[in-house]
């Protein structure tokens, strides 16, 4: 496979200065990872590296005081992650786990920093990677205050579909299982309000819910009761 390609590829890659692309391009890996393996747990300190999500989907989560895994976001291809601990030097926040079989482009971290010392734009680069991630969180903030939690949870399903939806027949199937808590973690809010809302939802044959695969039925319906009056 050739990495220089898919990397060249990528937008926030071809921003950066022709010497930058060459020196990290040299030093780019690929990396497989299986169904249900772990990247990267919280607290790790060792072979960080800013890596490139070539294809797959990772689950980032953390782990509540009653054991259960609960997870923040998912990443998918074209997604670049890893840059705080690139940046910081610090350890890793949260768990990384794939969903699915996963292909990284990983960019060891010494590489960055030996790359960054002789380009120092290359942090306003990372840094833009960050701010991204920033600006998606205030979003969610202001969904969160703003919103119902229905509109919210549409919002979700819709964005869920862009990212994962399969046709099949008439309806759309999210190619991704999430149970009820974490829809209701990455919502702020409980797993008996999320499921309030799935059974209202099934009734009107807007949804199905099963094993924790959601089928949409109306994909109009949910996009209107993003915006309610």
């Amino acid at each position: 496979m050739n990495i220089s390609h898919h990397l060249h590829a990528d937008p926030w890659f071809t921003q950066l200065p022709a010497g930058i692309q060459l020196l990290l391009a040299h030093a780019a890996m690929l990396k497989t990872y299986q169904k249900g393996q772990m990247i990267h747990a919280i607290g790790d300190s060792k072979d960080a590296a800013l890596h490139f999500i070539l294809a797959g989907t990772i689950r980032v989560c953390n782990v509540s005081a009653s054991g259960h895994a609960m997870t923040l976001t998912h990443l998918s291809d074209g997604e670049w992650f890893g840059e705080i601990s690139i940046i910081d030097d610090n350890p890793r926040t949260h768990d990384a786990w794939t969903i699915n079989e996963v292909t990284l482009i990983s960019i060891p971290r010494h590489v960055v920093i030996q790359t960054a010392q002789l380009h120092p734009i290359l942090y306003k680069h990372l840094a833009l990677i960050t701010c991204a991630r920033i600006r998606r969180a205030f979003e969610w903030i202001d969904d969160a205050t703003s919103l119902n939690t229905s509109a919210r949870l549409a919002g979700m399903v819709i964005g869920l579909i862009e990212a994962y939806g399969k046709q099949i027949g008439d309806d759309i199937k999210i190619d991704l299982r999430l149970s009820q808590e974490e829809l209701g973690f990455m919502l702020g809010t409980t797993r008996q309000t999320i499921n309030k809302i799935i059974k209202s939802w099934q009734q009107q044959s807007l949804i199905d819910m099963h094993y924790g695969f959601i089928t949409i039925k109306d994909k109009s319906q949910l996009m209107a009761m993003m915006n309610p009056a």
